[in-house]
This record gives structure tokens, sequence and C-alpha cells, in this order.
């Protein structure tokens, strides 16, 4: 996933929906807690913060294959 590029859900996850169109503002790693933070915004320039945890198997399995949840628009 790009930032600053839109997305669109491909597979509901978390409290995004099927079709929803998300941008990615912010993606970074904090290796202290092992954490993966995502800061999207909405359509409504409403920002929703995603935390994935590498120490849980359920969160590595969804960010190892996030093209299966996310889609990016084509900026044409």
């Amino acid at each position: 996933m790009e930032i600053g590029k839109a997305h669109i859900v491909r597979k509901s996850i978390f409290n995004f929906k099927v079709g929803q169109i998300l941008t990615l503002i912010r993606y970074g790693y904090q290796a202290y807690f092992g954490e993966y933070n995502f800061v999207f915004t909405d359509m409504d320039n409403k920002n929703i913060y995603v935390v994935l945890s590498d120490s849980e198997d359920d969160d590595m399995k969804i960010y190892h294959h996030l093209e299966e949840y996310f889609e990016k628009l084509d900026s044409k």
C-alpha cells in the first residue's frame, strides 16, 4: 500500500466495508511494541487508525495479505 494513494476496500475488515474508499496517509512500525500502525482518511476526511501487532497471528495474516483487503485506485 502506498502512502497518499486512495484504496478501495475489497473485503470487509476491521470497521471497513466493501466498496469504501480510504486514503493511506501514514504508515509506520514501532519496534519497541512490535506494532504496524496505519492511519487512513475516509471520504469525510475522518482519520481511522489501525494497529496490527506482530505478536498476534491473525494480525500478521492480515498484514502479509493486505492486497486481499485493499486495491489501489487508479488516478486516471
